[in-house]
């Protein structure tokens, strides 16, 4: 199709951006780029006017314009039926019967439009199709322009028409439709010329070749321009060409001035401007038509089956992006709302090229390049924004709604999409980083660095359009080794660092990369690059523990590979960083590769204090306790102790006093399953280390919270006290009953009785005295009632010392060891009996009194000390 088309578009921007050193002057001019706001402000101004000052095209019904009859009917009085393409012997005979000769204007004739017939019934309808098609094209209402037969001009060869204006004698004249029926030729090119009202204003020559060559002889062209327009038709080197030449009279409403091709100009001109300015990453535009096409007539008939004000919109964008692509994009929408807010979620359904072409399918980048949000609250591509609870003129009515709580409400409507092919790399990187990616590839693969130039403009102005991790390193790596200036690839490198997406945190090999690229061009010309990178809030928002070992790490090997303590100061931010943006809530499925991570950086970087490293971990685990599982706590206990046994950190009090009280606030929410397969399997040890960090760090409070684990079940009992004197022996098992069994009976907890019970065929059931757990630890380990621990204490020490434990509790105890009840407290001097009676155990203090009345009746010696409390109280 031929179209006239406005001044290129400025492809040299990125040129622009990147001025000349040496030229002053250039390094001041930047492009004057303008908004999607401008856009849509010529629009709102209006379409009308917004045309082009001529139009030609083909009238076959395969573009936008409407088909005219192939078979004309065409009759000439004199003549008779003229078939066309028009044989020698009826061009004699126009010859003959011509009115007039156009002077100087070699092989030219006409026919007045009285000898004229057009027998094909259908050619008035056809012609009145046509003529609103030509209003849209020029800018004008089509209800106020109609056509008048002027003429037949005949052309043969040699014949040419010079350069003259068609200034009609009535007043209501628009300009001239020239319709070329069925000819063959070749030549005859037409020239149609705007000149500019404006001295300083270059004119405006737009050619049309009218399908010279094989194609005219088969079907009608036309051509139409306005009155104050020139037009010339050069010499025909071939055969014969038949025109017929309209008058177009224009109906003037409300006394306004007779549209011209000036006016015309000057109304696209605006909106040329606006389209031409805006940014490559921006040379899309999405007019909504508030409504819905239905798919089948827009496959029939493209932008014609638009409604006059949409379809004048549509000819507004051809006109004046006149190397830019339209589209109809048909698409839905689901708004939902609820209390917590609202969301969309847009579906393109179909996609039409002007003509009624469905593209979905090649223009399938569109969709995930479309933005149907608001330019103003959300960088999309609509003027106008959708509320929380209803979308506005974007979508036109609501299609239908559903649900109470959470309403969705669906609405479909028709789009008009154009765009600047020039820029489609630019567009398609709106689509996001895999986009970007696919850009990089070929940059990589080509060395093409004026795509590179296109590419960093659209990363550094849309969010949506950012690297992602492996683009980020193979464009990193091709300036690396590239031959360009330092300068040059110093200034890339920061640019590719800075377009790294926020949602995204480099990889091992990203890190390695970007620390060769300061090995080869410098941490002080790369470090501010750095620092932003590592400083993004959003990038270390609610990130787990692993992310920021990632950053030490990198920390560790920059200060290992470069000199000047950068990397130190990394280490330190990466640190303080853990400590306060790491989610916790995460650790359960990093764990494992944490703890892994934190011993191996220990291991390879032997020579540095990791200290602030080590306990900021340890320190984001207390703080992720609540969390926690029981696979969790083991792997904690397995870095403690792997700590502890590097010798480099201290004794680690701090930490594993918080690591007591965490094992034991998490063990009451441990499941026994759980509990007991750990105790069958590999973790067994780890299990029972950290009972033992529980013993030897904790207080009596966190001693309560773990003695109601081991009892939930006589299962889980007997594989825990027998892990005990598997893993670590007697001694620690002497520990567990003095400081966690003793005081609880197992009719009293969380217990599951049943378990306990024993049962036999045809016999009455068992209920298990409260005692029994004691009973069979005293089973496994007899001598243990008359074991001293570290502070001299014997287990009935310990059980009349508490005031949870049940008489039952305390005379098992005391009948296994009966010259225990004679025996001093050596933490507070006293007798059982005494504690027992201290802590109102009063039937437990009594009876361990019988057993020995001596001790009242010959005097009890109480010693001034003040009484002190087990440490473990």
């Amino acid at each position: 199709m031929s179209s006239p088309s406005s001044n290129a578009a400025d492809i040299g921007i990125l040129a622009q951006n990147q001025p000349n050193s040496d030229d002053a002057s250039s390094a001041s001019e930047e492009p004057e780029f303008t908004s999607r706001f401008d856009v849509y402000e010529s629009i709102e101004y209006g379409t009308n006017l917004c045309g082009n000052c001529c139009y030609a095209d083909i009238a076959d019904g395969s573009t936008t314009s409407p088909a005219l009859p192939s078979i004309v009917g065409l009759r000439i009085s004199g003549v008779g039926n003229v078939p066309l393409p028009i044989s020698d012997h009826h061009g004699n005979e126009i010859k003959k019967r011509a009115t007039y000769k156009k002077e100087d204007s070699g092989e030219v004739y006409g026919i007045e439009a009285n000898k004229i017939k057009i027998l094909n019934p259908q050619w008035d309808e056809s012609l009145k199709k046509l003529v609103e098609t030509v209003a849209y094209k020029l800018g004008v209402n089509p209800s106020h322009l109609t056509a008048a037969l002027g003429g037949l001009i005949y052309m043969e060869r040699g014949g040419y028409i010079e350069r003259r204006c068609d200034d009609g004698d009535e007043d209501d004249i628009l300009g001239s439709l020239i319709i070329q029926l069925p000819s063959k030729f070749t030549g005859g090119e037409l020239t149609i010329s705007n000149s500019a009202e404006d001295e300083d204003a270059d004119e405006e020559s737009f050619k049309f070749t009218l399908g010279a060559g094989e194609e005219a002889a088969y079907s009608c062209h036309f051509a139409c321009h306005f009155s104050d327009c020139e037009y010339e038709m050069a010499k025909l080197r071939s055969g014969s060409r038949v025109l017929l030449r309209y008058s177009l009279f224009y109906k003037q409403v409300d006394a306004k001035e007779m549209p011209k091709a000036g006016m015309v100009n000057e109304c696209r001109s605006l909106f040329e401007e606006s389209l031409y300015g805006l940014p490559p990453s921006d040379r899309m535009v999405l007019i909504p038509l508030e409504t819905e096409y239905d798919g089948l007539p827009l496959a029939k008939f493209g932008i014609t089956a638009l409604s006059q004000e949409h379809r004048q919109k549509a000819e507004a964008l051809k006109a004046a992006g006149a190397d830019w692509e339209l589209l109809i994009v048909n698409a839905k929408l689901v708004h939902s709302c609820s209390y917590g807010g609202h969301s969309d979620d847009t579906t393109i359904i179909e996609i039409f090229d002007d003509n009624g072409n469905r593209v979905t399918e090649e223009m399938s980048w569109l969709a995930k390049t479309i933005d149907f949000s608001s330019i103003e609250h959300d960088d999309g591509m609509l003027l106008a924004f959708d509320h929380d609870d209803v979308c506005v003129s974007n979508w036109g009515a609501c299609k239908s709604r559903s649900g109470a709580y959470t309403s969705k409400q669906t609405y479909r409507a028709t789009f008009l999409l154009s765009y600047d092919p020039e820029f489609e790399t630019e567009l398609k990187c709106l689509g996001g980083n895999e986009e970007v990616a696919e850009v990089c590839k070929k940059i990589v693969e080509t060395r093409d660095y004026g795509l590179f130039d296109r590419l960093l403009t659209v990363v550094e102005a849309k969010e949506k359009s950012k690297f992602d991790v492996n683009s980020c390193q193979m464009l990193l790596q091709m300036l690396i080794k590239s031959r360009k200036k330092t300068t040059s690839r110093v200034a890339l490198v920061n640019k590719i660092l800075s377009g790294l997406t926020s949602s995204e945190e480099p990889d091992e090999l990203l890190y390695d990369t970007i620390i060769d690229a300061v090995e080869k061009l410098g941490h002080d010309e790369l470090g501010d690059a750095i620092e932003a990178l590592l400083n993004d809030a959003l990038r270390k928002k609610d990130k787990s523990i692993c992310f920021f070992l990632k950053r030490m790490e990198f920390a560790l090997k920059v200060n290992t590979r470069i000199e000047g303590g950068a990397g130190l100061n990394y280490l330190e931010a990466a640190t303080n960083d853990l400590s306060r943006h790491a989610n916790t809530r995460m650790m359960n499925s990093t764990g494992a590769a944490t703890a892994s991570t934190i011993l191996d950086m220990i291991s390879t970087y032997h020579d540095i204090d990791l200290t602030s490293v080590v306990e900021a971990c340890l320190n984001y685990f207390h703080r992720g306790t609540a969390q926690q599982f029981l696979q969790t706590m083991m792997i904690r206990t397995h870095l403690l102790k792997q700590l502890i046994a590097t010798n480099k950190f201290g004794s680690l009090q701090s930490s594993l006093v918080e690591f007591a009280a965490d094992f034991a606030r998490r063990a009451t929410h441990f499941h026994r399953h759980d509990v007991k397969a750990t105790l069958e399997g590999e973790r067994k040890d780890m299990f029972i280390q950290a009972a033992a960090f529980l013993i030897e760090f904790g207080t009596q409070n966190n001693f309560d919270r773990f003695g109601k684990l081991p009892i939930k079940s006589v299962d889980l009992f007997s594989v825990f006290i027998n892990a005990v004197l598997d893993t670590s022996g007697q001694e620690l098992l002497r520990d567990v009953l003095n400081k966690c069994l003793l005081q609880y009976s197992i009719t009293a907890v969380d217990t599951s009785i049943s378990s306990w019970t024993v049962r036999k065929p045809d016999e009455p059931d068992i209920l298990p005295t409260p005692s029994l757990h004691v009973k069979k630890v005293f089973e496994l380990y007899p001598n243990v009632v008359q074991t001293v621990d570290k502070d001299k204490r014997l287990p009935l020490h310990y059980a009349a010392d508490s005031s949870t434990a049940s008489f039952e509790v305390v005379m098992e105890v005391f009948k296994a060891y009966k010259d225990a009840a004679s025996m001093r407290d050596p933490m507070t001097g006293l007798f059982p009996f005494q504690l027992a009676a201290s802590n109102d155990n009063v039937d437990s203090s009594f009876s361990l009194l019988l057993a020995n009345p001596n001790l009242v009746s010959s005097g009890i010696k109480v010693s001034d000390r003040k009484r002190k409390r087990s440490s473990s109280a």
